[in-house]
């Protein structure tokens, strides 16, 4: 149970969990979506129109958006992250932010570094995450239950996943349990040059396209306010390292006054980190639990 196989894959396993984080602003980002047919600028209900006054249109109409998405708290997702070469993966599921996130969620590495470190490690390339307030649970499937006592789920806590990445466990908790539509809306408000660009047709919804781009290196006491002030220097410094200084948000908003698309693109040393996350039903229910003790190890158990 303790061989490096194990904790090779149990390290790896922990980056699914990371991957969550990539699906929303601040040090992560996203790419274009399906075809979109662009029309004249629009209003925040969507309807083409003339804009009320640029920037401050924009800002009145994804406040808006904002107190809706909180409101309603909860969605079906799918979204395609890349970092460069070094990874490409896919999440889809559903989450519920009302409190906390909980989600439930299937993570497919489909290509790069990290899909072929996690074969090599004989783990699989696609597995069943879950989300709950206090830790993060992934099933890495039978072929690694011989290594894990006969289990199947490996337990996070925020705190493990900490030493595992080299960051503060209450930015990754912050960061994870506050990713969801309204922490990219937050990231377009706080953008100095958020506009509406026009009124736009995705997956067949027909919505009001946003955008802004954001200076991280101001913007993350603001965007992060429950970190001290040891932990917003830690991040500046891990985004400075990585070579992540801005990202542009872009949001596609239903007539509804809810995201249908949000896509966050950055450059970093590894290149050009890109995330695309559709949402969809919003409202749908999601009950998760954690999983059976029973079939469950605790990641220090592999570590030790």
């Amino acid at each position: 149970m303790r061989g490096t196989k194990s904790v090779t894959s149990a390290a790896l396993a922990a980056v699914s969990l990371l991957a969550l984080a990539a699906c929303g602003p601040l040090g992560s980002s996203a790419s274009g979506g399906d075809e979109k047919t662009s029309v004249p600028v629009a209003t925040g209900s969507g309807k083409a129109s003339a804009p009320l006054s640029g920037a401050a249109h924009a800002i009145t109409a994804l406040d808006l958006v904002k107190k809706t998405a909180t409101g309603v708290h909860s969605a079906k997702v799918d979204s395609t992250i890349s970092v460069g070469t070094s990874m490409s993966m896919n999440t889809k599921g559903a989450l519920d932010w009302g409190s906390g996130l909980v989600g439930d969620m299937t993570i497919t590495y489909t290509g790069g570094a990290v899909a072929d470190s996690l074969r090599e490690a004989g783990a699989p390339t696609s597995m069943n995450a879950r989300y709950l307030p206090d830790a993060y649970f992934v099933n890495m499937g039978p072929a690694m239950a011989p290594q894990l006592n006969g289990k199947h789920w490996i337990k996070y806590t925020y705190a493990d996943l900490a030493k595992f990445t080299g960051t503060s466990g209450t930015y990754l908790k912050d960061t994870i349990q506050n990713n969801n539509p309204v922490k990219s809306v937050d990231a377009a408000l706080a953008s100095p040059d958020t506009r509406t660009v026009g009124t736009e047709t995705v997956r067949g919804v027909r919505t009001t396209h946003y955008t802004g781009t954001v200076d991280l290196t101001e913007i993350t006491g603001k965007t992060l306010p429950n970190l001290s002030a040891a932990d917003q220097a830690q991040l500046r410094d891990m985004l400075a390292k990585s070579g992540v200084t801005t990202e542009t948000v872009d949001l596609w908003v239903s007539q509804d006054n809810l995201p249908v698309e949000a896509v966050v693109t950055a450059s970093t040393k590894a290149g050009v980190m890109k995330t695309r996350t559709y949402y969809s039903d919003f409202g749908t229910a999601v009950n998760v639990k954690a999983p059976s003790a029973f079939d469950t190890v605790d990641v220090t158990q592999l570590m030790n």
